[in-house]
């Protein structure tokens, strides 16, 4: 792979540029004022996605006003600052336009070489007329226009907040120098075979065998196996999902967690607490669990022992605003978890099933289900600790203790007028060695920090944010911990 993929950056207008280079990297930023070529191609990127702009090299007002609709466009900081998650944004864009046809798409999940995908946009002449509409079919099927899309458009997968970015210190500190074994280079290869030119995903990628992530472990084989396996072919022809994709998703999530969304409007908090979790813990095991529900058999025997499977109605995208990869796999976890799930299966769409929709319930996952399912994912011994049975600060007391233990701790706090579980990721201590706060994670992907539980952002965004210890106590209803 060429430097190009290092950046993350697949759309030449940015990856000619040295400087824009340097922006994706996050080590440089572009602001109002700038000159130059690399503003200049800045420029060109941002017309090409319809922003029509005189490329002219100087980074002024109209330059700025469209970098700051781009930002409100992507939930980002309207700062008219080019930086990391500006840049990958627009790299983003213009490789959407770039996208393949669903027809080129079909022919990858059926196992068409890559010359014969490319043939597809190569027809004869004679082949092109044939399929002109003969005169039997004038004034017939002419309302297809008016028809529903069927599959939507895949959601934008972020490449924010840049890698280097994380409160929690979860990067390695420095890059790995020894060179893989030779079979684990060769199924390295395999991988990026299957990754074709998806570019953010080879730089992920790169990332991860840099941190020496791909050395040792489960993690490189479990990845080549997914590359080498047939997805269920219902994922493209009913959900227009190209099977790289799911490969592409798993390895950026793997890269950066705090990629995981929960979903709009969708009761999912306990599963994309638990989906986050298990990419911080073993990301490994959240690989093989993706591999297995999105093959044609679509399910996989957990560690515990038990099937998890992908109800199919999941298939389909929705406007919940997650990428393909949370809503497969959280919704086989809201599936299994589900009282009666082999019987009724989750609905995603309505996020809900049957069996609940019944009692006039709801699809949250209470602590005791979650406990068990998080068990059945994570193997060993789990157990529920609430503020129902002893005092919050008893509750928080064991949450601390086993994050001091290296744990990533699920947790359920009373949120506004309700419930929500977020993952517990570090202890802060005072200078009497006294727990002083907590950061966690909130499975929505973002956080405006209003409300109750009092709490503030952390820098990398993405649901981040910092909790006074004395707070988590009064608002912790209960949690997953170890034991």
């Amino acid at each position: 792979m060429g430097d190009n993929g290092n950046t993350g950056l697949g759309a030449p207008e940015l990856a000619s540029s040295e400087v824009l280079r340097t922006v994706a990297a996050g080590a440089a930023t572009l602001a109002q004022g700038a000159h130059g070529d690399d503003v200049r191609a800045l420029q060109e990127a941002l017309g090409a996605i319809g922003d029509p702009m005189t490329a002219d090299g100087s980074f002024g007002p109209k330059t700025h006003a469209a970098i700051v609709a781009l930002q409100a466009a992507e939930d980002l900081p309207q700062t008219g600052i080019v930086d990391a998650a500006t840049i990958a944004a627009l790299d983003r864009r213009l490789a959407a336009r770039r996208a393949p046809p669903l027809d080129e798409a079909l022919a990858r999940a059926a196992g068409f070489s890559p010359d014969q995908v490319a043939a597809l946009g190569r027809k004869s002449s004679a082949t092109q007329a044939s399929a002109a509409p003969s005169r039997h079919d004038q004034d017939h099927f002419t309302d297809a226009n008016e028809l529903p899309q069927v599959v939507p458009g895949a959601e934008p997968d972020p490449d924010s907040p840049p890698p280097a970015v994380d409160s929690v210190g979860d990067r390695a500190a420095a890059a790995v120098s020894s060179a893989l074994a030779a079979d684990r280079s060769a199924r390295l290869d395999e991988v990026r075979r299957a990754l074709g030119g998806d570019a953010p995903a080879l730089a992920a990628l790169d990332r991860l065998l840099a941190a020496g992530r791909l050395h040792t472990g489960a993690l490189l084989p479990n990845l080549a196996t997914m590359a080498g396996v047939r997805r269920d072919p219902r994922l493209v022809l009913e959900g227009g999902i190209d099977p790289h994709l799911v490969l592409a998703q798993a390895i950026r999530h793997v890269d950066n967690p705090l990629r995981v969304k929960q979903g709009a409007c969708h009761g999912t908090c306990g599963a994309g607490t638990m989906e986050y979790v298990l990419l911080r813990v073993d990301p490994a095991e959240f690989v093989r669990i993706v591999d297995g529900v999105t093959r044609e058999a679509g399910e996989v025997t957990l560690r515990s022992g038990r099937a998890i499977r992908m109800p199919r109605n999941a298939i389909l995208r929705d406007a919940s605003g997650r990428v393909d990869i949370d809503r497969l796999f959280q919704s086989a976890l809201m599936n299994h978890a589900t009282a009666m799930s082999w019987i009724f299966d989750y609905d995603n769409a309505e996020d809900n099933d049957s069996f609940w929709a019944a009692l006039g319930g709801d699809s949250r996952v209470p602590l005791g289900n979650f406990t068990s399912l998080f068990q059945d994912i994570m193997g060993g011994s789990y157990t529920s600790v609430s503020s129902l049975l002893r005092s919050g600060a008893s509750v928080a007391d064991e949450v601390a203790g086993a994050m001091g233990r290296g744990e990533r701790v699920p947790v359920l706090l009373k949120w506004d007028a309700g419930y929500h579980w977020v993952a517990a990721e570090k202890i802060e201590r005072g200078a009497d060695g006294a727990p002083a706060s907590v950061i966690l994670r909130n499975p929505v992907g973002s956080d405006s920090c209003k409300g109750t539980p009092p709490r503030a952002p952390l820098p990398e965004g993405c649901g981040r944010f910092r909790m006074k210890y004395a707070d988590l106590a009064a608002h912790i209803d209960g949690a997953t911990i170890k034991g």
